[in-house]
């Protein structure tokens, strides 16, 4: 038995100095994104969801690490990965809906000027709504309307709708820059 572990022991010492700097890494990281989104309006849920998304590409890292240290072949490596690219391939096809709200949420949690509790309008053709965003999840963002109703509504809609906002601090940056380019 020792004599199998004697063979291994320099992947083995090197796994664990893995381990060692992957726990550190992510305790760093985890303040220091968390000390970021205590900055934010954003809900628990939606902090809990950077985290967790954060850590992913942590683990993902730790995996290539230990991948790389115990020499795995590349050919059974590349197996593994067309698989499951495959089968998420399928997966995302037939959701193709979802994927783009889960694309859309994250555009939308790093680059746009709403914000929870900003007042909003979604002009429509059809008919507007109005209302406060109590909340901006994943897939979908809850709306709740001057009547008190709460509307759920898809991601995708805030990226292909016009939307008039209210939120004093937006109009407050963006008038000076319009002043400034007559």
């Amino acid at each position: 038995m020792w004599e199998i572990i004697e063979g291994y022991s320099l992947l083995i010492l090197e796994s664990f100095i893995a381990l060692f700097v992957w726990m550190i890494i992510r305790l760093v990281l985890s303040r220091i994104v968390t000390k970021r989104l205590r900055l934010t309006d954003f809900s628990a849920a939606r902090k809990r969801i950077t985290l967790k998304s954060v850590f992913a590409v942590v683990n993902m890292i730790l995996f290539g690490a230990l991948i790389t240290i115990w020499s795995v072949d590349q050919k059974d490596i590349l197996v593994f990965l067309s698989s499951m690219v495959t089968v998420l391939g399928v997966a995302f096809f037939a959701q193709w809906s979802h994927l783009s709200n889960i694309t859309s949420g994250i555009i939308i949690f790093f680059n746009t000027a709403t914000k929870i509790g900003d007042e909003i309008k979604i002009m429509d053709k059809e008919f507007d709504i109005e209302g406060e965003i109590l909340d901006i999840g994943m897939m979908f963002f809850k709306i709740k309307t001057t009547k008190d109703e709460i509307i759920s509504l898809p991601n995708n809609i805030i990226l292909q709708k016009a939307i008039k906002t209210n939120d004093k601090k937006l109009k407050a940056s963006i008038l000076p820059m319009e002043e400034g380019s007559e």
